[in-house]
Parts: C-alpha cells; sequence; structure tokens
C-alpha cells in the first residue's frame, strides 16, 4: 500500500455519504416537481422545488470536486512538504 493511501479515505468517504444522503433528497424532490414521472401537485410550488433540487445538485457537484482536488493534493505530497515547515 502507498504512503497516503490513509490519507485519502476520509475524504472519499465524506463524499459518499454526502453524496448518499443528499442524492435521495434531490430524487425526491424532482419526483415532487413532477420530473420524474409523477404529476405536479400545482404549479405555484415547481419554482421552490426546483431551486431546492439545483441546491442539492450543487451540494453534490461542489463535494465531488472539492474531494478531487483534495485526492490530488494528497497525491501531490502538499502535507509532507508542509510537515517541513
Amino acid at each position: 500500500m502507498q504512503k497516503n493511501t490513509k490519507k485519502k479515505i476520509a475524504p472519499v468517504v465524506v463524499a459518499v455519504l454526502v453524496v448518499a444522503y443528499v442524492g435521495p433528497l434531490v430524487a425526491m424532490i424532482s419526483y415532487a416537481a413532477g420530473l420524474l414521472g409523477a404529476e405536479a401537485g400545482g404549479w405555484s410550488v415547481l419554482p421552490f422545488l426546483l431551486l431546492y433540487a439545483a441546491v442539492g445538485g450543487a451540494v453534490i457537484v461542489g463535494v465531488l470536486a472539492a474531494t478531487a482536488q483534495r485526492l490530488r493534493e494528497i497525491d501531490g505530497g502538499e502535507e509532507d512538504e508542509a510537515s517541513k515547515y
């Protein structure tokens, strides 16, 4: 096993947990908004449901982007260089 493999476990686990939590919420909101086959309950709530779905999607994309960036930092030895000082 590589020296930095243990450092990668926490970011990946947290990203999986966030996606597992927010993903179903976005799916339920999309279903309630009528995007996934359900009939929309009313047009007045549709913008709010879409806003919540968009925010949830943004959270998922942000967490995955931050995780990818953190894994690149770990691969680059950023923590090893910082420990010298």
